[in-house]
């Protein structure tokens, strides 16, 4: 059946329709998704050179790092009811119109108060994954989901996008800040240099903001109206949205903790050359994660997701305890590596088992994407803490393993995954 007959169906049908696919749902919203965290990850693009332009300490650029993980967590859980109440095209079209206004405050910030309070809303682009996961998720059939939404998170590789595009940018075409070893290139009026970035972003939310807009579509049953209780309830009928959320934070969570702090870790700790760890090593991280997105996805749909999830967790653990010992730097980033494909991995099996337990998937969802954000600025926050007070990272390492060990066990408890709601 045509993509327009379905859309065209009356009220009376809508109750039979069965959701079969929608790719040009899920590939819209895969690109705009990409820009989103692209857009999220300019403050961890931007730390290492903030550092020597603007003479912060490491512990001061990962707190800017961390912003945006941070209102990510705080808006996740609303814009997951939302997608819920509304529906991800319009909520997704919204957010893209909003984000040019922290653009615009970046090219006026000039004080460190005033960098945190940006990098705040630059969060927005990384809170955009719980949108578009919701809006997927309601075009596909159970069976395919897990394929589906692992394609769709793929657009992970947008935090690569931006540790490429930005050293990029002032590199080549607009330079640097006044008076630094790299200077501006280009001025306009009384902006110069790496603050002309966010013009770029900007006009390119825009006009995604438009092909949203204009070339997705809701299923023909999103006429049916959910209220803020009635989706919210699901946080009260079992302790397992909660136990998810928590899984998801162990996993893609882990991709925030780690874009946030490994460009400023690389260059602190084995005096990587800024521009090398930004634009080489942490891309080929997060690469890693997105790609093992897609085929985990797959995987979740043809084995028992849960199973699999204990496995990868596992891995995790001993991951993480080994990067706790702080080895030498090819054998520190080669676990590096290794950990980033058990991080996507994960992350994609926690999205397929969340519609396998609960209608309310934008909730549900919303909730674990705000764990996962909170991981990302938290853990951010506690290497920065840590490195402030000892002088070296490894107990955060150790604070991370702990972490994950406990999502392993939350994952071995058998009794949460009893219940089946749906």
């Amino acid at each position: 059946m045509s993509k327009a007959s379905i859309e065209n169906r009356n009220v009376k049908d809508e109750g039979s329709w069965k959701p079969t696919g929608n790719p040009r749902v899920l590939w819209v919203a895969l690109i705009t998704f990409t820009y989103g965290f692209s857009v999220w990850a300019i403050n961890s693009s931007l730390a290492p050179y903030l550092k020597d332009w603007y003479g912060y300490s490491a512990s001061e650029v990962l707190i800017v790092a961390a912003m945006s993980p941070l209102f990510a967590a705080v808006t996740s859980l609303l814009l997951g009811i939302a997608s819920d109440m509304w529906g991800g095209r319009i909520i997704f079209t919204l957010l893209l119109l909003f984000l040019p206004i922290p653009m615009i405050g970046y090219m006026f910030a000039d004080s460190y108060f005033m960098f945190l309070c940006v990098g705040i809303f630059m969060g927005l682009g990384g809170a955009s994954f719980i949108i578009g996961n919701t809006h997927v998720a309601v075009w596909y059939p159970k069976e395919r989901q897990g394929a589906a939404l692992g394609l769709y998170a793929f657009g992970n590789v947008g935090v690569a996008v931006s540790m490429v595009l930005v050293p990029f940018l002032l590199n080549n075409v607009v330079g640097g800040a006044p008076g630094s070893d790299l200077p501006p290139k280009i001025s306009l009026g009384p902006f110069a240099g790496w603050r002309l970035i966010f013009p770029i972003y900007g006009v390119l939310s825009l006009v995604l903001a438009f092909v949203y807009w204009t070339r997705t579509s809701e299923p023909p049953n999103r006429g049916k109206k959910l209220t803020f209780a009635s989706i919210a309830s699901v946080y009260k009928s079992s302790i397992l949205p909660w136990i998810l959320a928590y899984l998801y934070g162990a996993t893609f969570g882990a991709l925030m903790f780690s874009s946030a702090f490994l460009p400023t870790y690389l260059v602190d700790q084995y005096d990587i050359e800024k521009q090398k760890a930004i634009m080489l090593f942490v891309p080929i991280f997060v690469l890693l994660v997105a790609s093992a997105r897609p085929f985990s996805g797959w995987l979740g749909d043809k084995y028992n997701p849960r199973k699999l999830l204990i496995y990868c967790l596992g891995a995790e653990v001993v991951l993480a305890a080994a990067l706790s010992m702080q080895l030498p730097f090819p054998w520190q980033l080669f676990l590096l590596y290794a950990i980033a494909i058990f991080y996507g991995t994960g992350a994609s099996l926690v999205v397929k088992i969340i519609p396998l337990y609960f209608k309310e998937v934008g909730a549900v969802t919303g909730l674990a994407k705000t764990a996962g954000a909170l991981t990302g600025a938290v853990m951010t926050i506690v290497m920065s803490t840590v490195m402030g007070a000892t002088g070296e990272y490894t107990y955060g390492w150790v604070i991370w393993t702990g972490a994950i060990a406990l999502a392993l066990v939350l994952a071995l408890i058998p009794q949460p995954y009893r219940l089946q709601r749906l």
